[in-house]
């Protein structure tokens, strides 16, 4: 059995430029389509190319056991790792995964894709996009060539409802006018491609195809990486990809194109403190974990698993009135107690969050005051995640800043 990728096109549909192609896979024929928008020319006049398909299916194909046929040449860096060190990534992450055949022509090396200049970095308004942009923005030693100049949003899973999908867009393209900032994006349902693992599983394989098929619009590509780098490279051999970002995301790369892996050197509280030291940032956040968008006049709920720990964070360093206009603080107030339960389970039960251990560490050392009596107690019993000195000059420069 073989997985035929074809006619790679560009499509004109309602102003926007779709990137399509038909993937035939026992004698069935299916369109898949990326909806593109950008703020920059060249998606229009850009020789549609099929390497955000071949990213999109490789984990399909080797769960099925399919071996891949295109029949347009492909990046020659691509199709090598593609061939090689990507799938044996993936089999570390996902044993039940088999090594599959792909068919191909590598490219000309000499044609390459006439792209522009722009840094792009995938954008949520979570604190890992936001602490790039806190860099981007203030740290005069960031190289000029990891300088984002371009947000990108893409619908490839993260939310359950299009109307959410929709809010968290305009959010970005909004913070992009604001900043000056390029904006570009592709929505693909790939859902089927990723059948039996969660969007987290897979968020790098989702996000890449999505932005390689942007191709003509930036040049550089930074990923937000949600995964610290010591528990990242210690955990490769599980069924979460974005563990091997900082190996994965280089084999990735195209002639044309660069794929940086962003930010797994800080932990997630360091992330926090320093987001919480810009005052620019904070009535942008959007960090919200809901399933569905309530079309409340909040952007984040204030009580789901990843609201909770940002606030009580912002709350033990005096930041909490600062998000008024974006959080539910009614409702983070009045649901802290029960959020609070939901806390500790998740920081002692099975899923260990270091997040929330990290957390737990922080209020333990500059914020008890901020929460009850009973949370102080059960804190005690949360395992210490790190040393001190690991945040020490995250914690001193908020304080300056403050």
């Amino acid at each position: 059995m073989a997985l035929h990728i074809k006619r790679v096109r560009n499509l004109e549909r309602d102003q926007y430029w779709d990137l399509a192609a038909e993937v035939v896979s026992q004698d069935e024929t299916e369109e898949i389509v990326f909806r593109r928008h950008s703020s920059v020319e060249g998606l229009a006049t850009a020789e549609p190319r099929p390497d955000a398909f071949l990213i999109l299916l490789i984990m399909h194909a080797m769960k099925t056991r399919q071996d891949i046929w295109l029949d347009q040449p492909v990046d020659p860096l691509l199709l090598f790792n593609m061939r090689g060190s990507i799938q044996k990534l993936l089999q570390l992450c996902f044993p039940e995964l088999e090594r599959v055949k792909i068919e191909a022509d590598p490219r000309d090396e000499t044609n390459v894709v006439a792209t522009s200049d722009h840094v792009a970095t995938g954008f949520s308004g979570g604190v890992d996009s936001m602490q790039l942009i806190h860099r981007k923005l203030r740290d005069p030693c960031l190289p000029s060539k990891y300088c984002v100049s371009m947000l990108m949003h893409h619908n490839v899973g993260s939310v359950y409802r299009e109307e959410q999908y929709r809010v968290n867009c305009q959010h970005t393209k909004a913070f992009a006018a604001d900043f000056d900032l390029a904006f570009a994006g592709a929505s693909c349902n790939t859902a089927k491609y990723f059948s039996g693992y969660s969007f987290l599983e897979t968020h790098s394989l989702r996000t890449s195809a999505a932005t390689l098929s942007l191709s003509p619009v930036y040049r550089h590509y930074l990923f937000a990486s949600g995964t610290e780098l010591p528990l990242g490279l210690s955990s490769i051999p599980t069924r979460v990809l974005d563990a091997s970002n900082p190996i994965l995301l280089p084999l990735l790369q195209t002639q044309e194109h660069t794929f940086v892996s962003f930010g797994a050197e800080y932990t997630r509280l360091e992330k926090i403190l320093e987001v919480l030291s810009d005052t620019a940032l904070l009535s942008r956040i959007n960090v919200c974990a809901r399933t569905t968008h309530d079309n409340s006049q909040f952007l984040n709920c204030a009580r789901c698993f990843k609201c909770v720990p940002f606030l009580l964070v912002a709350d033990a360093v005096g930041k909490l009135k600062a998000f008024e206009k974006n959080f539910d603080l009614a409702t983070y107030r009045r649901h802290k107690s029960r959020c609070m339960t939901n806390f500790f389970i998740a920081a002692l039960g099975p899923k260990r969050s270091q997040t929330n251990r990290q957390v737990a560490w922080f209020l333990r050392k500059h914020g008890s005051e901020t929460i009850s009596t009973t949370s102080r107690f059960f804190m005690g019993f949360v395992p210490n995640p790190f040393t001190d000195s690991q945040v020490k000059a995250s914690v001193s420069n908020l304080q300056n800043q403050s």
